[in-house]
C-alpha cells in the first residue's frame, strides 16, 4: 500500500490545517462567494489568464476551490485563531490519485491561491525553496475579503462543512502521534469489512448533522476555545496499517473543548450534556484478551505507589502499547512520581500487581485493545440512537442528554460486557 507523504511540515502550533470541506452555507456567505467568484473571472479576462473557457468539470473545481478558500479563510478569521492557516502547494500532493485527496486540492489549486491574493482577497506566506527544508504555505484574511465580511454581517453560522470526504481512514505503521497528519495514510483496497466500517460512521454522522446541539460560554473561565457548532462530521482512525487497530472517532467540535468547557456549556436536546466514561477500559479490555478477570478494585492502585496513580496509568498504558520493554518514563510522567522512583522499579510494580496479563505488556497489544474499544463505542453509539437518544462520543466516553444517563450507563455495560465477556466500569464525569 502506498503512503501519502505530507505537505504539512515546520508549522507554527498556532496554525491550524486548512479544512477542504468548509463551504458557504448562507445566503449571505453565498453571495460572498459568489461576488468573489465574478471578480476573479472578470480579472482573467481583463489580464488575458484564462484564454479558453473551462470545460463544465473544471468550472466546477473551480467553484468549489473558490468556495472552500473563501469560506476557510472568513470561518478562521472570524473565529479570531491566533495562527494562520496553512495550505499545500506540492505539486507531488496536488492532482495525487488517492482517496483521501479532496477535489479542491487539484493542481490548479496554487493559481486560484495566487489569483485570489492578487485581488487582495488573501495574503500568502510562501516560503522560498530552500534546499533540506519543508514549509508549509500560510494563508490569511485580505483586505478585500475583510471588507465584505463586514459589509454582508457574516458571521461563523453561515458556513458549514460537506457531509462527504474518506471517514474511514488507515494510518501507517509508524505512527506520527498526530491523527490528522496526512503524512500517516495509506491508500488501501476497500473490502466488506470497511464498506461497513463506513456505512456506521455515515449513519452516525447523518444523527449528527440535525442534532439540537447548543453551546453557552457563560461561567466558563477564559479563553474560550474556538469552535464552530456546525463542526460536526466524524472519521474513524485505525493505525498500524491494520483494520484491527485503533479505530476511535475523531472530528467533532465537541473534541476540541476543554472538559470543563464541554460540562459547563454544552447542551444537547436542551439539557445540560453529561459525560459518562469507561473506567479502566484498557487494561479490562486487555484482561478480556487473555481471558482472566481483572482483580477487584482500582486497577491502577499499586502497592507503594499510593500517591502516585495518575503516574502508574500512564505508564500502565504505555507498556500496553509499547513494543519492547519500558527503558525511560514516558513522555511527561517523570513529574508524577517521586523524585527517586525507577522506571524498573514501577514496570516491576505493575507487573506484580496484574500477573495473569504479564505476558500482554510490552508486545503491541495496545492499538488491538484500543480497536475492540472503538467498536464498542460504534456498538453503544448506534443503540444510542435506537433509542433516540444523541450521543457525542469522546474517544472512550460519550456525552449525552443528563436525563438519559442511566440508560446510557446501563447501554455502556451491555455493550462491554458482549465484546469483552467481563464486567465494565461506567462513571459519570
Amino acid at each position: 500500500m502506498d503512503q501519502i507523504s505530507s505537505p504539512f511540515e515546520e508549522l507554527d502550533e498556532r496554525d491550524r490545517r486548512f479544512e477542504p470541506y468548509r463551504y458557504a452555507f448562507s445566503d449571505k456567505a453565498k453571495a460572498v462567494v459568489a461576488e468573489v467568484r465574478a471578480s476573479l473571472v472578470r480579472y482573467e479576462i481583463e489580464q488575458r489568464l484564462q484564454k479558453n473557457r473551462r470545460r463544465p468539470a473544471d468550472q466546477e473545481t473551480f467553484d468549489l476551490t473558490v468556495d472552500a478558500i473563501i469560506s476557510n479563510v472568513m470561518h478562521h478569521h472570524l473565529a479570531g485563531h491566533w495562527g494562520d492557516l496553512y495550505v499545500t502547494r506540492s505539486n507531488r500532493v496536488l492532482g495525487m490519485k488517492s482517496r483521501y485527496r479532496p477535489r479542491v486540492y487539484s493542481k490548479k489549486f496554487p493559481d486560484i491561491l495566487d489569483l485570489m491574493e492578487k485581488r487582495g482577497l488573501i495574503v500568502q506566506d510562501v516560503p522560498p525553496p530552500i534546499e533540506g527544508q519543508k514549509r508549509s504555505t500560510v494563508i490569511r484574511v485580505g483586505q478585500a475579503l475583510s471588507s465584505l465580511i463586514e459589509e454582508q454581517g457574516i458571521d461563523l453560522d453561515d458556513f458549514g462543512l460537506h457531509p462527504h470526504g474518506e471517514t474511514i481512514i488507515l494510518k501507517k505503521p509508524k505512527d506520527t502521534g498526530d491523527y490528522w497528519d496526512q503524512g500517516g495514510f495509506e491508500e488501501y483496497d476497500d473490502t466488506s469489512e470497511t464498506d461497513l466500517f463506513r456505512a456506521e460512521v455515515d449513519h452516525i454522522n447523518r444523527w449528527l448533522t440535525s442534532a439540537d446541539l447548543a453551546f453557552s460560554p457563560l461561567g466558563i473561565p477564559l479563553p474560550h476555545t474556538a469552535f464552530h457548532i456546525g463542526d460536526r462530521q466524524l472519521r474513524r482512525i485505525f493505525t498500524k496499517g491494520r483494520f484491527d487497530c485503533g479505530g476511535r472517532l475523531f472530528g467533532g467540535f465537541w473534541q476540541e473543548l476543554r472538559k470543563d468547557e464541554r460540562r459547563k456549556g454544552l447542551r444537547i436536546d436542551g439539557e445540560e450534556a453529561v459525560e459518562l466514561d469507561y473506567g479502566q477500559i484498557g487494561p479490562r479490555i486487555v484482561y478480556g484478551l487473555a481471558s482472566e478477570t481483572p482483580p477487584e478494585g482500582d486497577l491502577y492502585d499499586c502497592p507503594g505507589y499510593n500517591r502516585q496513580r495518575d503516574g502508574i496509568k500512564r505508564v500502565m498504558s504505555a507498556m500496553i502499547f509499547a513494543s519492547d520493554r519500558l527503558e525511560r518514563f514516558p513522555k511527561d510522567t517523570k513529574k508524577l512520581f517521586r523524585a527517586n522512583d525507577k522506571i524498573s522499579e514501577v514496570v516491576n510494580a505493575i507487573e506484580s500487581r496484574h500477573p495473569h496479563i504479564r505476558d500482554f505488556f510490552h508486545c503491541g497489544v495496545g492499538h488491538r485493545a484500543q480497536f475492540i474499544e472503538s467498536t464498542i463505542l460504534i456498538k453503544v453509539l448506534l443503540t444510542l440512537m435506537d433509542v433516540a437518544v444523541t450521543a457525542l462520543p469522546i474517544h472512550d466516553a460519550v456525552m449525552v442528554p443528563a436525563s438519559k444517563a442511566s440508560l446510557t450507563r446501563d447501554i455502556m455495560l451491555s455493550a462491554f460486557h458482549d465484546h469483552t465477556g467481563l464486567e465494565g466500569v461506567v462513571t459519570l464525569g
